[in-house]
């Protein structure tokens, strides 16, 4: 693989040119091309990122041998097809999130990269950035011991239009695809395959799910809970509960860039928590608790120890997810082990299993 990674993207909306400033922090990529479905929009697109090449047809693009690698930036609805164009020509591929629409879908495109020995990668923005590597190194380390729960929201009040691609269900649209893969994501990452998927969802006046509440069971007890809209904010963030500890991954959940790790000693059981409570009651604590005073003796003592990590991203963060792409195709590897194709085809059909739990309403 030579000194300077090419790059080309299909499509022209605002996905493509937040990817496109996210190449401009890495010295040795290079913006080649971009290929739309009209030579307007190519041409505009060429000249507001700086793309020496505009391609009015996205085979156009593909067959451009000096492309290395593309960004599928399509519509959700198109990422099957467009996957599938770049790979059918001898293209490596990223794709933006979600990668498909269902798990048939995800699953086609892992086949053909594979059969093809090409590389594929879902554009999963919050699973590149580096303080995702820190809170699986320290779940891994043990920092907050058995993990039991997770909660994980992302929500925000987007203007309602039935002509926007978030509203179209013919476009893919909807709260689950757009927003709640993020923390559907990082549940399947951190506790793995679901045994048991209880969902609700709030359907709009397009048809769309505009929000929806998801309860994951896993393996030896463990939980999750998800909330997603597109309609109203949520709290934005998660929080990773273990028997002796949390983390708590701070706002925004789609690129992070600081995590709180809080460790508390396990106590001895029920006799142990009466008579600390029997020593709070007698010295006054109650009334005091909240005092800046006692919470730092708190913590000195050991009850609470807080520890804030931030981890900077370049940028807006686009560009780690291309950096691990330029990794594995110079290191010749054929996927990402931060986002194995197993995983985008495992979230896809834990997307499928959740609409199946939705009771839709009766049109009339």
């Amino acid at each position: 693989m030579r000194d300077t990674i090419r790059w080309g993207i299909l499509g022209t909306g605002q996905v493509a040119g937040l990817f496109a400033r996210g190449l401009r922090e890495i010295p040795d990529a290079q913006l080649l091309a971009v290929g739309s479905r009209s030579r307007q929009n190519a041409d505009a697109f060429a000249r507001e990122h700086g793309v020496p090449r505009a391609y009015a047809t996205y085979e156009d693009l593909v067959r451009d041998a000096n492309v290395d690698v593309v960004y599928v930036a399509t519509p959700n609805s198109a990422h099957r097809e467009h996957c599938l164009l770049a790979l059918e020509h001898g293209k490596p591929v990223l794709c933006e999130k979600p990668f498909t629409l269902d798990a048939a879908e995800a699953s086609a495109i892992a086949e053909t990269a594979r059969a093809r020995g090409l590389f594929c990668m879902e554009g999963m923005w919050m699973r590149f950035v580096p303080v995702l590597r820190e809170l699986e190194s320290r779940v891994r380390a043990g920092a907050i011991g058995d993990v039991r729960m997770l909660t994980a929201n992302l929500g925000l009040p987007i203007e309602f239009d039935p002509r926007h691609r978030l509203f179209d269900p013919k476009l893919g649209g909807g709260a689950l695809l757009d927003l709640g893969v993020y923390p559907l994501s990082l549940a399947l990452r951190l506790m793995g395959r679901p045994t048991r998927i209880t969902s609700q969802a709030v359907f709009g006046q397009t048809g769309v799910d505009e929000q929806c509440t998801i309860l994951l069971e896993f393996p030896e007890g463990r939980q999750a809970a998800l909330t997603t809209s597109v309609r109203n904010r949520t709290t934005d963030d998660a929080a990773l509960m273990g028997t002796e500890g949390m983390i708590h991954l701070h706002e925004p959940l789609y690129r992070p860039e600081t995590l709180s790790l809080v460790r508390s000693p396990r106590l001895g059981g029920g006799r142990e928590v009466s008579r600390m409570r029997g020593y709070a009651e007698r010295l006054g604590l109650g009334r005091i608790k909240h005092h800046p005073l006692v919470r730092e003796v708190r913590q000195a003592v050991g009850f609470v120890r807080t520890e804030r990590v931030t981890r900077r991203v370049l940028g807006n963060g686009y560009a780690h997810e291309a950096l691990e792409v330029m990794r594995c195709l110079r290191e010749g590897l054929r996927e990402s082990p931060l986002m194995p194709l197993d995983e985008s085809v495992e979230l896809m059909r834990t997307v499928d299993a959740i609409r199946r739990e939705w009771t839709r309403p009766t049109p009339l």
